[in-house]
């Protein structure tokens, strides 16, 4: 569940029957196997990479693997882009929290009922929402020229954003963070460090399926073109939440959370 940098949208009062139509699909690459990854397609505009594809995880019983499952890998140039979260007051589809100069959106952490955030929200450098338990899970965290990911404890600057949210699936300088496998699946959407690099990424599944927390560990981690090289990745939230929606002029493929949201993470041109 999400959250944004003080920008209340008019448009979350449209009727639902409204939801945009997917964006037009960029001419697509020919589709390259990169191992665990195929890339089908990547865009590239205004300091955001986007690239879309499928991917394979194999499962517990050796040699078998699941049936592919779709990814979206937004990289950020922050020279030229920012971020800001994007309130949804009693939850919106995210498509309605992109902002005027928006170049994407991705779900933000847990909410509640309420679709008020669960835990630590900064934006614009404004406590949206307050602290949850600093012992548990970590923090994106993110001022002028510094990009933070890990736990809580090791932040030390005061952030411009923050979403403070659980686990972190790895842990700083590549170390697992999820020891074993508790079986459970659903779609998930993490914040990652790549390098210097932020990305969002988006492990997208249909009908209730998608990588258990432990297979997502894996696949973070490892680096290309087997899996995506996270240094650090957090877990923002994962299940009906989870989706990306883009600007029509980036013509990425657009993947829309089967549920209403509580607040986004917004890619923003400078």
């Amino acid at each position: 569940m999400r959250a944004r940098g003080v920008v209340l949208l008019a448009a979350l009062a449209l009727d639902c029957k409204g939801r945009a139509e997917p964006a037009p699909q960029g001419a697509p690459s020919a589709a390259k196997t990169t191992g665990a990854l195929t890339v089908v397609s990547e865009q590239e505009s205004s300091g955001l990479r986007a690239r879309s594809g499928t991917f394979l995880i194999e499962t517990a019983t050796p040699g078998v693997v699941t049936s592919p499952w779709g990814f979206t890998d937004l990289e950020l140039d922050e020279a030229i882009v920012t971020l800001e979260v994007v309130l949804a007051p009693g939850g919106a589809p995210l498509e309605k929290l992109l902002p005027e100069r928006g170049l994407a959106v991705v779900n933000g952490g847990y909410f509640e009922a309420d679709f008020k955030p669960s835990s630590w929200v900064v934006s614009g450098g404004a406590e949206l929402a307050r602290k949850s338990d600093p012992s548990k899970g970590g923090v994106l965290a993110v001022t002028s020229g510094r990009v933070y990911l890990g736990p809580m404890s090791g932040l030390d600057f005061e952030p411009s954003l923050a979403v403070q949210s659980f686990p972190l699936i790895v842990e700083p300088h590549g170390v697992p963070g999820i020891h074993r496998d508790d079986g459970r699946r659903a779609a998930r959407t993490v914040a990652c460090l790549v390098g210097s690099r932020l990305h969002f990424i988006v492990l997208a599944a249909p009908r209730g399926e998608g990588p258990t927390l432990f297979e997502a560990s894996k696949l973070l981690r490892v680096a290309p073109p087997q899996g995506f090289g996270c240094r650090a990745a957090l877990n923002l939230d994962g299940g009906p939440s989870s989706g990306v929606w883009f600007s029509p002029t980036l013509g990425a493929r657009q993947r829309p959370p089967l549920a209403h949201v509580g607040y986004a993470i917004a890619v923003v041109s400078r």
